[in-house]
C-alpha cells in the first residue's frame, strides 16, 4: 500500500495547476489551468496523455505538428522524495512513438515554485532566429532573442546565462547536437549540488525537437513569492511522508 494514500488531495486550488502554451511561430504565450481530467496525472503519465490527445501519431517529429512538453510530477510542490523529477516528452525522432525523458536537477522544483505544472512548445518558427523562453522571478513568461548563444555547448551556455540572469536560475538547454537536429541529442538540466548542466533528459532525441523549434534554452528565475502547496491535512501528510521515507531508507 502506498503510505501516502489518502493523505493528500489534488484538486483545483491545491495542486500545482498553471499550464503555458508557447507558439514559437506566432510567439503567442497563453496561460491556462490544468484540465480537470489531468489533475491526477504527472510526469510520464501526463505527457503520454497530452501526446495522445493533441499530437497526430503520423506527424513528422521535426515538424509543426509535434510538441515539446515539459512538466512536473503529480506531487510537485511537496517534500515527498523524488517529487521534483523533470519530465520532457513529445513524439520521438528516433522511434516515431510516444517519448518521455526524465531527469533530476533543479528545474522542476523551480517550476513548482511558480505554480507551473506544464509548458507546451508548439508549431515551428517561420525564421531562422533562435530564442530563449524565460520565466521571470515575477512569473512573467516571455520569448527572448538568443542568436548570440548559438554554437555554444551546454556548459559554456550556462555560464553565459548565469552572467546575464544570476546564479539562482534553472536551465533546460541544448548544445550543438540539438541545434543540428541530431536525432539522439539530449536536453540538459542543472544539477542541484554543482550547478552544472549535467542532468540529462537523454533518450528519445528530445533535444532535436527543441532544436527544431529554435529554442536554445528555457530559463527560470527563482520565484519572488514561491507557491505554497495547500495540504488537506498537513499533520497527517507529514506522518505519511515520514513513513514513506523510513520505508525507502530501510530498503536501501
Amino acid at each position: 500500500m502506498n503510505p501516502l494514500e489518502g493523505h493528500f488531495q489534488v484538486k483545483r486550488g491545491i495542486s500545482v495547476t498553471k499550464v503555458y502554451r508557447v507558439n514559437v511561430k506566432t510567439k503567442a504565450i497563453l496561460q491556462e489551468e490544468l484540465k480537470e481530467e489531468y489533475r491526477l496525472l504527472g510526469g510520464r503519465s501526463l505527457i503520454s496523455k497530452v501526446i495522445s490527445d493533441e499530437i497526430d501519431p503520423t506527424c513528422d517529429p521535426m515538424g509543426a505538428g509535434n510538441k515539446l512538453i515539459i512538466c512536473t510530477s503529480l506531487l510537485a510542490g511537496t517534500t515527498v522524495p523524488s517529487a521534483h523529477r523533470l519530465s520532457i516528452g513529445g513524439e520521438s525522432p528516433l522511434t516515431g512513438g510516444i517519448k518521455e525523458s526524465n531527469s533530476g536537477g533543479t528545474f522542476a522544483t523551480m517550476l513548482a515554485q511558480h505554480n507551473i505544472k506544464m509548458i507546451i512548445l508548439e508549431d515551428l518558427p517561420n525564421s531562422n532566429n533562435w530564442q530563449l523562453l524565460k520565466i521571470g522571478k515575477d512569473g512573467a513568461v516571455e520569448l527572448i532573442p538568443a542568436d548570440n548563444y548559438i554554437g555554444l555547448n551546454n556548459y559554456s551556455l550556462v555560464e553565459k546565462l548565469k552572467e546575464r540572469y544570476g546564479k539562482k536560475i534553472g536551465v533546460i538547454s541544448i548544445g550543438k547536437a540539438g541545434e543540428m537536429l541530431y536525432r539522439n541529442s539530449t536536453l540538459q538540466n542543472l544539477d542541484a549540488s554543482t550547478g552544472y548542466p549535467s542532468r540529462a533528459s537523454a533518450r528519445g532525441g528530445m533535444g532535436s525537437v527543441m532544436g527544431s523549434k529554435k529554442i536554445k534554452a528555457v530559463v527560470v528565475e527563482k520565484a519572488e513569492t514561491p507557491y505554497v502547496f495547500q495540504y488537506a491535512d498537513k499533520e497527517r501528510y507529514e506522518a505519511a511522508r515520514k513513513k514513506f521515507v523510513d520505508a525507502i531508507v530501510s530498503n536501501s
